[in-house]
């Protein structure tokens, strides 16, 4: 199964395959880069948070 957030592609099953910070530390250089990295990370970690059916607080 695939996800796609804001034009890229993220595959679900290797996705949970990684703790949340796995996760954004293996994208945030290569996605979204004409955005902040603060900007990115949260991007990711909704990514990351909709992959894994987890609810923002």
């Amino acid at each position: 199964m695939k996800l796609k957030y804001n034009g890229v592609t993220f595959v679900v099953e290797e996705a949970k395959k990684m703790t949340e910070k796995e996760f954004v530390e293996a994208h945030i250089g290569n996605f979204w880069l004409d955005r902040d990295e603060d900007t990115r990370k949260k991007m990711l970690a909704d990514v990351y948070s909709r992959i894994n059916g987890k609810k923002k607080k």
